[in-house]
């Protein structure tokens, strides 16, 4: 993780080739940034925060960046601060690849909850967002990925199947959480919803009473010592005696253990995943040369190399066609096909994360990501949850 506190703040350009680029370690990790260096022949800066602090940045100081590299969820607070400006899709090279993508397919009708990505892509007349194809967009899709939990350390007696061990006796004091309310707040919901605790007309846009009752549960269930703590950008790491833990699990960040040689294993929830989708956007203080730099990193990003890079990450890049044609096919066949790797599996920094004969949790990308039940989701009543919800998590911060 990046030292914030060493990044340059600076709204002016010392280098016209500089490209400020605002995110979290999901997708600014050094390997990316070395090869889009070499390729564009630009210089990158970036600040890397945690998700919860780079989305407030992204609202309040569009001066401190070029491109916000974040999630579509955070659209729905980022976007009405007016921080953004839309993104012409007449200067993105592989928008039809983009577009081809099942979630993003004209006249797709999901059932899935939550902040989808897909109406949250296009920008109306009146600047409004919804999934009515126009030609400028709020976000250039980039990666996306299905997450869930993973047990962490040695000694669990079976491997949970559902997102209801969570809430279970057997995991008391052993589970940790997402601290971002857009993200732990689903995975909780999910949770209760598994084990018959909790029913809400919509898991993703909970109302008044619902945000009550679901605080009231989490409260007592934190009162009785269910949890280990809550995790913002990583995940903990346990001490050698110390018993497993549940944790819920971003795929980079189980990685990340599996290169530390610390023993995490991935579970397929029965009930399915919740999603996720990254993106780009640009700060409304783009213009003249800086801008046409923008645009040549967002159609890099779509070019190729970056989507290998996030293959070892473990996600999923919005021009699987084109990060194919990077990928070895022993590569593409087990990050994408989920077939059981024919050599060792390396991450984009070069650690070895899953050896010959080892398979992906859950298996080929499309049976995954039709497994995804919710996405990351920004409520209509957000505030009130988010001051809820960090009141308890702020007790267990870990």
């Amino acid at each position: 993780m990046t030292d914030s506190k060493t990044l340059q703040m600076s709204a002016v350009h010392t280098d016209a080739n500089e490209l400020k680029v605002l995110g979290t370690d999901v997708t600014l990790i050094a390997p990316l940034r070395t090869l889009a260096e070499a390729d564009l022949g630009i210089r990158l800066n970036f600040t890397v925060l945690d998700g919860i602090e780079a989305q407030r940045r992204g609202a309040l100081q569009p001066d401190s960046f070029d491109i916000y590299d974040q999630w579509f969820h955070d659209l729905d607070l980022v976007w009405p601060a007016r921080s953004l400006k839309p993104i012409d899709v007449t200067r993105i090279d592989r928008w039809s690849e983009v577009l081809d993508l099942p979630v993003f397919s004209s006249g797709n009708e999901s059932d899935e909850l939550g902040s989808n990505p897909r109406d949250l892509l296009f920008v109306q007349a009146d600047g409004e967002l919804n999934h009515v194809q126009s030609d400028s967009i709020s976000m250039l899709p980039t990666v996306y990925n299905a997450d869930s939990f993973a047990v962490i350390g040695a000694g669990a007696q079976a491997k949970p199947e559902s997102w209801a061990d969570l809430l279970s006796s057997e995991w008391c004091g052993r589970v940790a959480i997402q601290a971002d309310a857009a993200i732990g707040v689903l995975d909780l919901l999910l949770a209760m919803q598994a084990g018959n605790q909790f029913q809400a007309q919509d898991i993703g846009n909970l109302d008044l009473a619902e945000i009550e009752q679901f605080i009231r549960l989490v409260r007592q269930s934190q009162l009785r010592g269910q949890f280990y703590g809550f995790w913002t950008d990583a995940v903990p790491v346990l001490g050698a005696e110390q018993p497993p833990i549940l944790s819920t699990m971003w795929w980079a960040n189980f990685l990340a253990l599996r290169a530390r040689g610390v023993q995490v294993e991935m579970c397929t929830p029965v009930e399915g995943y919740r999603g996720w989708f990254g993106g780009m956007a640009l700060s409304r203080c783009l213009s003249g040369r800086q801008m046409d730099i923008a645009y040549e990193y967002l159609n890099w990003w779509l070019s190729g190399g970056p989507g290998a890079l996030m293959a070892r990450n473990g996600a999923y890049a919005a021009t699987p066609q084109a990060t194919r044609s990077v990928l070895s096919p022993a590569e593409w066949d087990f990050w994408y096909e989920g077939k059981a790797a024919t050599c060792d599996m390396k991450d984009p920094f070069g650690n070895v994360v899953f050896r010959k004969g080892e398979c992906r949790e859950g298996g080929a990308s499309a049976a995954r990501l039709s497994r995804i039940v919710t996405w990351n989701s920004v409520m209509d009543e957000h505030n009130l949850l988010v001051r809820l919800w960090e009141a308890i998590t702020r007790e267990g911060q870990l």
